[in-house]
């Protein structure tokens, strides 16, 4: 009886959700106000969110410590994560393992009409519908940041490079093959920053060998690259194009490569130690003496260790 009450609320929690505006124009059209940053702050603090969207809905709460722990209605699972408010009062959530752990940030109106929360994002489209309750509502297991102290809003948030927006990657281009001539006078950190940027778009280039460490590589082309022998140890590969490329004997230790293509890659030998593979996609890769221990694996294709 409880999961028939509790699916009947859900699917008219959506169908009223279904009417709320679908733009911050919209919204503001219709009376909704928007949040500042002390308010979003009371609001979410040490209490606990339901966000609905057409595909996701799931209670969070919200630890005074900015650690984040949520439950999904739709499939009973669990994720945790961060969370943190902009000077300009946005909200910022990024989750562990959903959303390919992407740090996405909302502006919040109140819709007190609807007695109910709408959460924006940057471009102004309507992401998620919210409800609020005091507390850890839904008794959902927490995992503190115990190493932080509360925090009001994190200033830093809005100047750490880990959550701005990711440097696009440049238009596709005619790129030489081998990475950049390099004079006697140039610095063991200029070379290292110089191949960083080049990696960003460039398919078929020749980084055997490089030091690419803790690169900022997501969403980077590098499609048939050859990356023989490269150290990749916790290189952001987020989303990252790297089919056909050859990895053999590579370090991707601690590696980020959540939703990375990797199929038809070589990776004989590589080791990737401790990297988060979530939905990465390793169909027809070559894995032999490749190394995962410790690795996350959901959602990831073709994988065979």
């Amino acid at each position: 009886l409880y999961n028939k009450l509790h699916l009947a609320s859900s699917l008219l929690f959506i169908l009223i959700s279904g009417c709320a505006p679908s733009t911050i124009n919209n919204a503001e059209q219709q009376g909704a106000t928007v949040l500042t940053a002390q308010e979003v702050f009371d609001l979410s603090s040490e209490n606990t969110l339901r966000l609905i969207s057409s595909d996701f809905d799931a209670f969070l709460y919200f630890s005074p410590d900015g650690s984040l722990s949520a439950s999904s209605i739709f499939n009973k699972n669990y994720d945790y994560g961060i969370w943190d408010i902009k000077d300009d009062g946005e909200i910022c959530i990024k989750f562990n393992i959903w959303y390919y752990g992407d740090l996405n940030c909302y502006s919040t109106y109140n819709d007190a009409e609807n007695n109910q929360y709408l959460l924006f994002t940057d471009n102004g489209a309507l992401a998620y519908t919210a409800t609020a309750s005091p507390g850890n509502s839904e008794n959902i297991p927490v995992k503190t940041k115990k190493d932080k102290k509360p925090t009001y809003v994190r200033k830093q948030m809005s100047k750490s490079p880990s959550i701005t927006t990711p440097v696009p990657v440049q238009t596709e281009r005619s790129v030489a093959t081998t990475t950049p001539a390099i004079t006697s006078s140039t610095s063991k950190e200029e070379v290292r920053h110089t191949v960083k940027s080049m990696a960003q778009n460039c398919p078929n280039c020749n980084f055997e060998d490089a030091d690419l460490r803790q690169a900022h590589l997501v969403g980077a082309n590098l499609k048939g690259a050859n990356l023989k022998g490269a150290d990749l140890s916790r290189a952001n590969l987020r989303r990252a194009n790297l089919e056909g490329a050859d990895l053999s004997g590579a370090t991707l230790l601690s590696a980020n490569l959540p939703g990375a293509n990797l199929k038809n890659a070589i990776l004989k030998g590589a080791d990737l130690t401790g990297s988060n593979l979530i939905q990465a996609d390793f169909t027809n890769a070559n894995m032999d003496g490749a190394i995962f221990d410790n690795t996350l694996q959901e959602g990831t294709k073709g994988l065979k260790n």
